[in-house]
């Protein structure tokens, strides 16, 4: 049965509200106790990983690389602490979830820069490749863009392709930083008016990843042997496990009434098992981006060559 709470004049049901951090604390149950230790072991594994890939970057890469690199890996960390702060304090779960989310956007800026450094810079791309067409019609918009060109690469296209991901950060920042400020001052206007900045995040999601694709595979065809593709699908993971799977589950996991009554309630038991499964798929993609990163090895070549 459900019971019916009025907070801040908008009336909510008891099991889709969240308890204040005094009554999580005082009414833990057995489950959500041992849930926050096996999320702090996953996070302590996760941080423990990143250490181990810093240690190898730093002995494989030189500093223009090593620190795009070891931002790169820095993402999944982040994401896990994201979850694990969300399980801590339930009523946080909407800025987590806004870290979650725009860890993807910041690692697509900083994969971007990454993947011209692999070739010095764009200019040099131009070079080496002595100009070659390259195809745009690439996922996640290949359908709409089948009847597109090749397009030979300049300056100015090669600066509207990095726009392209920078407006990424931005908007999607924007967004949920109004959103965000929306849903924790009035919460029945966040319930009537997100629903409108959907369009928005989609559009803007598809654009940048649209020129981060391009760029792969621009790059991608002159060293094929740095593995771009497996570290493209790395970043990619934590927009769909942290954004799109999170959705998902968020919905999905209504139809199973979970918990018992307010404090510890059915939204909390739901949170507490999305971001479990969160933290555990971190620690795997980790495992995923160390074996990525690990080409080039730019200070064992030099060593070689003297």
């Amino acid at each position: 049965m459900e019971v019916s709470e009025d907070v801040d004049n908008f009336t909510v049901p008891s099991i889709y509200q969240h308890p204040t951090m005094t009554e999580y604390y005082t009414h833990l149950t057995p489950f959500i106790t041992l849930s926050i230790f096996i999320s702090s072991l996953l996070l302590i594994l996760n941080i423990a990983i990143f250490c181990t890939t810093v240690a190898k970057l730093r002995q494989r890469l030189t500093k223009p690389l090593l620190h795009l690199s070891i931002t790169m890996c820095s993402l999944y960390p982040i994401v896990s602490v994201a979850a694990v702060v969300t399980i801590l304090v339930p009523k946080a779960w909407l800025i987590c979830h806004t870290v979650m989310h725009l860890s993807f956007t910041v690692g697509a800026l900083v994969f971007q820069r990454l993947c011209f450094r692999y070739v010095d810079n764009e200019v040099n791309y131009v070079k080496e490749t002595d100009g070659a067409a390259v195809a745009i019609n690439t996922p996640p918009c290949c359908c709409c863009c089948m009847c597109l060109p090749a397009v030979i690469p300049t300056k100015a296209k090669l600066c509207i392709l990095r726009y392209m991901v920078w407006q990424m950060p931005f908007v999607q920042g924007s967004i949920m930083l109004v959103l965000n400020g929306i849903y924790y001052k009035e919460r029945e206007l966040y319930t009537n008016v997100a629903i409108y900045f959907i369009p928005f995040i989609i559009c803007s999601i598809l654009i940048g990843l649209w020129a981060l694709n391009i760029t792969v595979r621009m790059v991608n065809s002159v060293h094929a042997e740095y593995g771009l593709m497996k570290k493209m699908f790395s970043l990619q993971l934590i927009l769909m496990l942290g954004k799109l799977q999170y959705l998902i589950l968020h919905s999905q996991l209504d139809g199973v009434i979970m918990g018992g009554p307010y404090p510890i309630n059915h939204t909390v038991y739901k949170q507490t098992i999305i971001n479990l499964l969160i933290l555990a798929e971190m620690v795997l993609v980790s495992l995923l981006a160390q074996s990525a990163y690990k080409i080039p090895v730019q200070i064992a070549t030099k060593v070689n060559d003297t």
